[in-house]
Parts: C-alpha cells; structure tokens; sequence
C-alpha cells in the first residue's frame, strides 16, 4: 500500500450545504445544517381571538388567511419523507426482503433514511463522506452506522440448546425432543434476528439437532416398550425386583440410540414403533420449523428474519434424519405449496461423506439436489476448496466451512478463534472498480491504452479510505455497552457476551469478528480499462487474477498493520448495483458495455447478458473464490426443465466444486399460477389452468444475492428486475476432450 494513513477530521461544518432527497449533494436546496430541524413550513397567520371569534359570522372565518402563504424551500428531509410516504423513493425496493409500500416498512425507511442523512451529515470523517459523495466508495447499511449496531453472526445452536436461555421475557428449559428443539431453534432465531442488521445462521444445524432427536427416539421407545408389551414389570413382583426392573429399564433408554441393532433385535416392536414415531415427529418439526422462519414478521419493518442453514456432514441416523426432513419439508413447500424464500439452506459437500456411492451421505446430497432442482435451495458450499481447508480441525464440525446465504465468511481469527459459531462480519464497505477504470482505461478515448500505475494509485487511495472507515466505524462499535445488543451478549450469542456487564463495553470481544472490503463491476471495470471483460478475453482475465489478489493482499496488510481481521468481499450488491451506475452514468455519460446497462455486475461475475456455456462460466469465475475470504459465490442459469434433470445438475455441481468454487448455486425459474398452483416454467398463460397472465398474477421467484424473493416483478429493485431479464441461460457443452462434461446428455 502506497498511500499512507491520513488524520481523520469528523465532517460538522456549519457552512450552508445542500443535498439532494436520497442525501447526496446537489444545487437543488440550501440549507444550514447547524441543527438537523433548521427549517421553516410555510407561514401561517396565529388562530384570532375567541371571544373576538364568536362575533364572526362564519365558524369558517376564524380560520381564514387574510394573505397567501409565504412559500419557503422544503428541508430535504422533508421531501425526503413525502416522497417515502406516499410511496416514491427508490428506498421501497432497497431490500427484496421488506414490504417498502406497507406501514412498517415505510415506519422503517423513515427512521433508516434519516439516520442516513444524520451519519452522513455529523458523523462520517469528511475524507470518507467526500470518497461517497463521488461514488468512489458506498457504506453498506449506513442507516446503522451511528448506533454502533453489527453486521451478522453464526449462532451457537449447540451450547443453547443444551444449557436453555432467556429470551428477556421468559426462560426456556432445555429441550426434550426435536419437535422442542427446532421450535427453540426458530425462537432464538427470533431474539437475535434484532441485535444485529445483517443475517443469522446455523453453521452446523445437523450436527446441533441430533441429541434432540434422540430424545424423542427414546421417549417413544418407552411408549413402545410399554404399550406392545415387550418389557414387563407386573404387580407380582417383590417390590425391589420392581424397583430392579425399572432401573433397567433406565439403563436401556439412557443408552438407546437409533442405530442400535441389539434394540432391534431384541424389542422389535417397540423399536420400530419408535423408529417411525421419531420420523413423523422429526419430518413435522422440520416443516414447522420452515413454517415459522416464513411468517415470523417480526424484525424492523415487518421483515422475516434473515435466517441461513447449513448441513450435510453429520452421518449420525439421528443428524441425517434431520437433513432428511429438512429437504423433505422444503420441497412440499408451504401451505399452499409455495416455495419457501427461508431460511436459505446450504448442502456442505465433502469428499468422503457425500459426494460419492459408498459415502454415508450420498443419499442426502443427491436429494439435495432434487429438492434445488424444485425449490432453488438448497445451495452448495465446497467444504474441499483448499481456502476452506486452512482451519479445519478433524472431528470438530465447528471449524467446517459454513458460510451466511448471501456469501459472508467469516473463519480465520488472529486471536485464534479459528472457528464459526459465536462470532460474525462487522461491517464492510464496497469499492467502485467501474469509476476506476472508466478514470483511468481506454474507453474515454484519452488513453491509447490502460494507465495501469495510475488506476493502482487510485485503488490503494480507495482502499485506504475504505479501511478508515471500517476503523471509524468500529470504534463507535467496540464503544456500545453490553445491554445495547441485548440477547446477542447476554445470551452469549457472540462468544463471551455472557460475561460482560451490561454496561461494559463489547470491543474485547468483536475484535474476533470481520471487517471486509468488497467490490462491485470487475467485468465493467475491465472493458473499461483494456475494451473488453475478463469472459471475453484470457489476457484481461489474468489481468483481472492479478487485480483481485492485489486486493486480498491489501486486506491481509491492512490486517497486519491494524491487528484486526481484514478480509475481501465478492460484495452482494443487491441496491448498490443500480446506484453506483446511475451516479456515473450522469457523471460520464453512457458508455457502451460499461454505463449502459441499469446495473454493474456482481463482484467477479461474468455478466449476465454475455453468452457462455455453464461450464466455462464455472471455469473463469472459480480462480477468484481464492482470494474473496470474506465470501463469495458463483451461480449458472438453467431454463426451467432443471426440475426435470437431476443428472445434469449433479454433474454441474460436482464440476463446480472440482474447479474449487467455495459457494455454488444453480439459478432456474420458478413460476406460480396464482389461479390453480400450478409451479414451473410458465409465459403468457399457465399450462395447467390457461389463464392468462394479464387476468391472474404469475408469480415469478428468482434468486438475488444468494437469496430468494417471493416475486422478482414487486420485490426487485429496478436495476435487479433488469439484470433478472437480460440474464441468458448458460448451456450445457463439452468443455475439453480430457473432461468429457456434457451437462445436458
């Protein structure tokens, strides 16, 4: 890094600004900013007297101006709130996960919209704010900034669970069976889902569920045992040979497991009744758990929980059922067979335990597979990819990469909590690769070629800035007492919570989490640069290699000079894709295959309007996982027969974790009559019941950033329902004669 680290100065100028509604600077409006209310509503006379009123001949007098109102400007923030009210601002279509148009949601955007606008104004060091105002740099959930609140977390399901916890309102007892256990599960999903404003997740939920579906073995067992009549203890026995028996009885369900072939043997009945009571009972739990992650509206703005699963390594009977009626649940969908958008599921594919005939879960992956071939989830983390190798301890599952739905990371600490649960991203902030290259390549026609050094320059000023401000923002983070993140210390949520004071401050503890610089538009970035993009070209993809390590390599010294965890994000642009190139696009004008779309592409991505087969889109994009340690993910789009090819998909997947791809997805769509039900691939009219789509609402679910959406046509944001129409299927072909992948025989 060339650059070195500047004096930060907090940006309270009084000096009379403007801003434009969504908080950038403009001409439009002048206001003094020394007070965040400074403004005046047009005049209005003072009601007259009322003893003088009475004498009047109308009631209507009283209240009648005698001169027009005095017209004043408008405070943007007061523009800003009309336009949220009355359902006009582009915040409604921000987060695919909120109802931007219903009276929570609005509620919401107003408190979000305005703690922008004070961050922005009072808060943020004016090199920071002034990297934003030129679209260099975008803080990602900004409306958070000045509460010191943190990003995500992997919850620790197993230590809950076993030593019961308090929601604040009331303590819950460990739990005596799984239909319990997941109910607790979605509970405590609840409780944390408001502490932080990022995503919650199980890292390991198999793993966790599987003493609990013991349990319940054991409890019908008992049933079993005494209703078939396969243990006896009769009246005529002596009162210690009764005592004796019962103990013994003890004894057996203290150690029964479902794998126990002597029970089997020896209690038949008993045991198969068990067996099949712990399936129903399991399979119920797995659906109610799904039911409720589905219709908890209860974070702010009347959102669902951000919840994320991951599973498929546990190769117990007890943790395979889990998974097993995990998937089983989802592809019967909802109460009407919807799809349902959570939580995200995630398979965790391992040489060894799943991916192969002969591995104890083989089965489970290749119903993995059925269930995202009808329902998009789950997706698939390559437990393999030597990135996430660096960690792993050999019978700890918990040092197992798992990663949060919509790619965040977090795994290595400097402090040496080298594992998952307890612990989670902070924040991060996102680069504008696109301006650089637009500032310095060869599509504005004043470079005959890419002005290298200067666009490097240019990055390490970007990524200082970024770094500082991360810096600045976790210090208002470390500084938050105990009680502000509530369930999250007190439960011990974030490892260590627990022992905390409520009114002792947390940073000892959230130095152990992430702090992660993303960025958005390599493949706009390279056209920009060299005139093409790196699916185009092998010279600019290298090129491009070289950018993303260069970038890694900056946030692991950035971890070494300010001893925290610094790590690279793949950014999930869902709202920034459409921002930044509007910005620039006013800025620059349009620029053909660079500004001339309503959207950048995703971090690495080859974009989705170029032509590509599945299997070099996998090839190009698995190279950048490597150095995106703070997340990532690939994805190819098949046309809707992907429910009808299981096959096919298998081969995707496996091919995409033998290239080293760390977070895999297949993308297809998923159309529903509204009318009958009926889901598939469906255009103008539906198949199964011939209505018309101009008649009846199709509902159209795609997935964006990781997760999905109930529908694409009125959750999406424009820029996204613009990438969802231009993204072209990706075709099955064979890649080499040494590879001999044909995804679609």
């Amino acid at each position: 890094m060339t650059i070195q680290p500047f004096e930060l100065q907090t940006n309270t100028t009084s000096k009379p600004k403007s801003i434009q509604v969504d908080g950038s600077r403009s001409d439009h409006h002048t206001y003094d900013d020394s007070y965040p209310f400074s403004y005046h509503l047009p005049h209005r006379h003072t009601q007259p007297d009322p003893i003088a009123a009475r004498s009047n001949t109308s009631v209507a007098d009283e209240y009648e101006l005698t001169d027009p109102p005095v017209e004043q400007p408008i405070h943007p923030l007061v523009e800003l709130g009309q336009h949220i009210i009355y359902g006009e601002h582009e915040s409604a279509r921000e987060n695919a996960n909120l109802n931007g148009d219903s009276f929570s949601g609005k509620m919401s955007r107003l408190g979000s919209e305005y703690s922008k606008w004070y961050t922005e104004q009072h808060m943020l060091p004016a090199p920071i704010a002034e990297a934003v105002r030129a679209n260099r740099l975008y803080i990602h959930d900004l409306d958070h900034y000045a509460l010191g609140t943190t990003n995500c977390i992997f919850i620790p399901f197993e230590r809950l669970l076993c030593q019961g916890f308090s929601s604040g309102n009331g303590s819950l007892r460990t739990p005596n069976s799984i239909m319990t256990a997941m109910a607790q599960v979605a509970i405590i999903f609840q409780c944390q889902q408001n502490s932080q404003f990022g995503g919650v997740a199980a890292n390991k939920l198999d793993y966790d569920l599987a003493p609990y579906v013991t349990r319940s073995f054991r409890k019908h067992l008992r049933k079993g045992l005494h209703y078939l009549g396969e243990w006896h203890r009769t009246a005529a026995q002596s009162p210690e040979l009764q005592q004796a028996t019962a103990d013994a009885l003890e004894r057996l369900l203290a150690g029964a497991e479902m794998s126990d072939a002597r029970l089997a043997k020896q209690y038949p009945l008993a045991y198969g009744y068990a067996l099949e009571e712990t399936r129903s009972e399991t399979f119920q739990a797995a659906e109610s758990l799904i039911h409720n992650l589905n219709t908890m509206s209860s974070r702010g703005g009347g959102q669902i929980p951000f919840t994320s699963i991951n599973y498929g390594t546990c190769t117990s009977l007890e943790g395979r059922l889990v998974v097993e009626s995990l998937l089983a649940a989802t592809v019967r969908g909802l109460g009407h067979g919807e799809t349902p958008i959570f939580p995200i599921q995630i398979f965790k594919c391992k040489r060894g335990i799943n991916q192969q005939p002969g591995d104890p879960n083989y089965d489970l992956f290749l119903k993995a597979i059925d269930c995202s071939s009808k329902r998009l989830y789950p997706n698939f983390a390559n437990l393999d990819a030597p990135l996430n190798l660096e960690h792993v301890v050999p019978g700890d599952p918990d040092t197992e990469f798992a990663t949060m739905g919509c790619r965040t990371r977090v795994i290595a600490d400097r402090f040496g909590r080298n594992h998952l649960s307890g612990k989670g991203n902070l924040s991060f902030n996102t680069i504008n690769l696109v301006k650089l290259g637009i500032d310095y390549g060869v599509h504005q026609g004043l470079n005959a070629e890419a002005d290298e050094h200067g666009f490097r320059q240019a990055l390490d000023q970007c990524m200082e800035l970024a770094a500082q401000a991360l810096l600045h923002r976790y210090r208002i983070q470390a500084a938050q007492p105990a009680k502000a993140s509530d369930f999250m210390m007190r439960e011990g949520i974030w490892e260590g919570g627990e022992q905390l004071a409520p009114d002792e401050p947390v940073g000892e503890l959230l130095k152990h989490g992430t702090l992660s610089i993303g960025f958005i538009g390599l493949a706009e970035c390279m056209k920009a640069l060299y005139g093409k993009h790196h699916g185009e070209d092998s010279h600019v993809h290298e090129r491009a290699l070289e950018l993303i390590a260069y970038m890694r390599q900056a946030c692991d010294a950035l971890s070494e000079r300010h001893r925290l965890n610094f790590s690279l994000m793949a950014t999930p642009a869902e709202g920034l894709s459409g921002k930044f190139v509007r910005l620039d696009r006013q800025h620059y004008g349009s620029i053909d295959g660079v500004t001339d779309r309503e959207y950048y592409t995703n971090s690495f991505h080859v974009p989705v309007y170029y032509e590509i087969s599945a299997a070099r889109k996998i090839q190009l994009e698995a190279p950048f996982h490597h150095y995106c340690n703070a997340g990532a993910i690939s994805y190819i789009e098949l046309d809707g027969n992907a429910r009808h090819n299981a096959p096919a998909m298998i081969r995707i997947v496996q091919y995409a974790l033998e290239q080293n791809i760390s977070y895999f997805s297949i993308n297809h769509p998923i159309d529903r009559c509204t009318a009958c039900g009926h889901e598939g691939m469906i255009g103008s009219h539906c198949p199964a019941c011939g209505s018309s789509e101009t008649d009846v609402h199709i509902a159209r679910l795609r997935r964006v950033t990781g997760y999905l959406t109930g529908d694409y046509q009125t959750r999406f944001n424009p820029a996204k329902q613009a990438e969802v129409r231009d993204r072209l299927k990706h075709h099955g072909e064979t890649v080499t004669q040494d590879e001999h992948l044909r995804l679609h025989p």
